[in-house]
């Protein structure tokens, strides 16, 4: 390898004989990597595992190590190929994990805490993350990165074998209350690894952060239900609200899946289809990639809008205003935004709860809200006044 990230763990220096080596070269480990992929067959990686519900994504652990001057990866044989920092591992540079002896691991999920444990060091008076004010006075002025707090939940005990180094790439949270649909989402994973001498190292966890939220470092998994803008939505659920999210290319809090507001999500999920086009915006500046597909109209406390919205679609946007007690709320024409997940009606209605080709307060909408992502009934926002857009047509542009 030409070069290793990262700082390193303790070092620990331990007799090994490489196959082609006719001398045992001491072997010195620097650093333990959680490595992943998408489906069975496909590129193990140190880059984000991202994939479809169902399609057996799986972990693995990795050393990265020196053997005498030589710098080696050390990993089980059945993780090949094998890609680390963007390169292939070539087979002259690896050596089996098991000349480390019965060594064992134990795997951590990594999670940010839904609202902020401590007072904000950016000065936000807000229970939710935010980088900007929402205080009446100066609402939207840049406050600063807020500081996201991360736990770690150990998941199982210290085991030994092949098994125990590999695990399934599970979208999971220990936090109660947090919105779990169907293992989709996005959590991280930590593993350490314990020699028998007792020397332990670990992949990079909850302490590896920067302005902007957990460093790349940390293994992010992110499980969607599908390849559409609905499915890579769905991949941000368990990720916190930002308000005011923010942070230049790919150092943006959405792209790195550390935190989102409400439009950004949005923004955030379609770039994900490979739309890169498309910009971060407010809510009141999504109109530059979408079209206007129905026009403002007030949905009442009860759910029902004041006339008929219908030829709306699954993934069209939905632009909310606030009336009643959050009327005025801020000083901007549109205060949310929320995606239409699925399509409902009146459970007591001739539909009986089923389709019915009209939006109204039944309807299911995915939004950010506090302090997550939520999956909720669009009636949970009114009464509002709301308009419904759509994504523009547009020709994918990939960059990974």
């Amino acid at each position: 390898m030409r070069r290793f990230l990262g700082v390193l763990a303790s070092s620990a220096v331990l007799g090994f004989c490489a196959a082609s080596s006719s001398a045992a070269e001491p072997l010195t480990i620097e650093r333990v990597l959680v490595v992943g992929r998408a489906e069975p067959g496909g590129l193990w990686t140190d880059a984000p595992t991202e994939a479809r519900t169902g399609s057996g994504a799986e972990l693995s652990v990795v050393v990265l190590a020196r053997e005498g001057r030589r710098r080696v990866v050390l990993a089980d044989a059945a993780v090949v190929p094998l890609r680390i920092e963007g390169r292939r591992v070539a087979d002259r540079e690896r050596r089996d994990v098991e000349a480390l002896g019965p060594a064992e691991v134990r795997w951590s999920t990594v999670e940010p805490h839904g609202f902020r444990v401590g007072p904000a060091a950016n000065g936000a008076t807000a229970p939710y993350y935010t980088n900007v004010s929402t205080t009446a006075e100066d609402f939207g002025r840049w406050l600063g990165y807020d500081t996201i707090d991360y736990f770690e939940t150990v998941q199982g005990t210290w085991a030994t074998g092949a098994e125990a180094r590999r695990r399934a790439a599970a979208v999971t949270s220990s936090e109660a209350g947090a919105v779990q649909v169907q293992g989709v989402g996005t959590v991280r994973y930590k593993v350490e690894l314990r020699l028998a001498s007792g020397a332990t190292f670990s992949s990079p966890g909850a302490e590896a952060v920067d302005r902007f939220g957990l460093l790349p470092s940390v293994h992010r998994v992110s499980v969607r239900p599908a390849d559409d803008f609905l499915g890579w939505l769905g991949a941000y659920l368990l990720v916190p609200e930002v308000f005011g999210s923010a942070g230049g290319g790919a150092n943006h809090q959405t792209e790195r899946f550390t935190g989102a507001d409400c439009a950004d999500v949005m923004v955030g999920a379609f770039r994900r289809m490979g739309r890169t086009d498309v910009r971060y915006t407010n809510v009141a500046g999504l109109v530059r990639h979408t079209r206007v597909v129905a026009e403002p109209t007030v949905i009442s406390e009860r759910g029902q809008p004041e006339r008929p919205i219908a030829a709306v679609q699954r993934g069209d946007l939905i632009r909310i205003d606030y009336g009643g007690a959050y009327a005025g709320r801020t000083p901007r024409t549109w205060d949310h935004v929320a995606a239409l997940w699925e399509d409902r009606s009146d459970p007591n209605g001739p539909h009986r709860g089923a389709a019915d080709g009209q939006l109204d307060g039944f309807d299911v909408v995915a939004h950010m809200g506090h302090p997550r992502l939520k999956i909720e009934p669009l009636g949970e926002q009114m009464p509002a006044t709301v308009d419904v857009l759509r994504w523009r047509e547009g020709r994918p542009r990939h960059t990974r």
